[in-house]
């Protein structure tokens, strides 16, 4: 019968590289894969767009701040002498919830913290990556909704004004006559906010009183698009040394952007330093799986022909050199002979000729039928196998089979 295998060489040649591309793209999505590096246009450290902040971290850079990114959500990576800043976070319940527990760890630690509130609502652009294609200014409810995250800051209130303000700076602020350019800006105004920046009885920048935490009403003034518009830069600079405690980095908090990382053993195993173990462990699998491959497969014939052969003589011969080791052929020989005179009685019809005469009777028919072989008597000494062969020859001729 010829061997047929379940699959063609080729059918199982692409089922194995549809698995290992399926499997590559598993680990991309699950390790490499990072929205941080995708087409972000958001309120981010990593846009660069009109909204984003990427331009604030390269000038802080520039000016020798250490910048940081805080992508855990427990906060792990900020020091105590470090900045934190949170810079238009999303508005969803849940992102409030959590910029709440983030708050009040901070404040806990005393940790410095600038919470600038949302502005603007965009959409990606499809022609331009990392650009954006229209941007429409959030409803002053849900601007304000991070408000509701800082307890001292109750029922605060959010103003937009319709045309540039008169700005003042406090005394600690030092920008000479410098002052923000923000075309329609939002301003916060609430007794437990002192000033840093403010228009009349209206906040752009300003501490919370008795915390560690300050309120930027208006994200424009350090999004992309502002920071280099009249003295933004500048103002900018001099409210975050403000804030900064000295040997401090400025923190960028990304984890209110949905840019946290979930701590996971096999995302850390695909990183420096561990990822050199991970390197020579695929290296030792691949190494093994060759080697067994090589190993094992169809057997190779010998000069002599296959070691086992098949078939019923294969089977015939190792049963005969069984017996032999057991010394039992005599044994099997005579029960053999037993079972061929009760063959022939059955046939005959001679289950009630007595057992002793039985033997002689056949031999007597199977002379008259021209069978010149004789089944063997009581006391016989033939060897096991001429006795079986005798039975056989006798059967043969008698029956005309084996």
């Amino acid at each position: 019968m010829a061997r047929r295998d379940l699959f063609s060489r080729r059918a199982a040649v692409w089922l194995v590289l549809t698995g290992g591309a399926a499997f590559c793209v598993m680990l991309t999505l699950l390790v490499v894969g990072d929205p941080a590096g995708g087409n972000v246009t958001g309120s981010s450290v990593f846009s660069r767009s009109a909204v984003g902040h990427a331009g604030l971290a390269e000038l802080l850079r520039e000016r020798g701040f250490e910048v940081k990114v805080n992508r855990s959500r427990a906060a792990t990576g900020v020091g105590e002498r470090d900045l934190l800043l949170v810079l238009a976070p999303r508005v969803a319940d849940h992102d409030i919830d959590h910029l709440r527990t983030l708050l009040l760890a901070a404040l806990a630690e005393r940790r410095a913290v600038l919470v600038a509130l949302p502005k603007w609502r965009t959409r990606p652009s499809a022609e331009t990556r990392g650009w954006i294609s229209r941007a429409r200014l959030v409803q002053a409810e849900r601007a304000a909704k991070p408000l509701d995250a800082v307890a001292a800051l109750p029922d605060a209130t959010l103003v937009r004004a319709e045309k540039t303000p008169d700005w003042r700076a406090t005394p600690s602020v030092t920008l000479g006559d410098l002052a923000p350019h923000i075309e329609k800006p939002q301003l916060v105004a609430h007794e437990n906010l002192d000033p840093i920046v403010a228009a009349a009885g209206d906040v752009l920048a300003g501490h919370v009183r008795g915390t560690t935490l300050a309120v930027l009403a208006d994200p424009d003034l350090l999004s992309n698009h502002g920071l280099h518009q009249g003295d933004n830069a500048a103002l900018t600079l001099a409210v975050i040394e403000r804030l900064l405690r000295p040997g401090g980095a400025v923190v960028f908090d990304e984890t209110l952007h949905g840019f946290a990382i979930v701590p996971s053993l096999l995302r850390l195993a695909f990183h420096p330093p561990y990822l050199a173990a991970t390197l020579l462990g695929v290296a030792a699998a691949a190494l093994l799986v060759w080697r067994a491959g090589t190993r094992f497969g169809a057997p190779l014939p010998t000069r002599a022909g296959p070691v086992f052969r098949g078939g019923h003589d294969t089977l015939i011969e190792n049963a005969g050199r069984m017996l032999t080791a057991g010394k039992h052929g005599g044994l099997v020989a005579r029960r053999y002979a037993e079972m061929t005179v009760a063959e022939a009685r059955r046939r005959l019809h001679l289950q009630q000729q007595p057992a002793a005469d039985v033997v002689a009777l056949l031999n007597t028919l199977a002379a008259r039928r021209g069978v010149s072989e004789r089944l063997p008597t009581r006391g016989h000494r033939q060897r096991p196998l001429a006795l079986a062969r005798a039975c056989q020859r006798w059967t043969r001729g008698m029956f005309g089979d084996a």
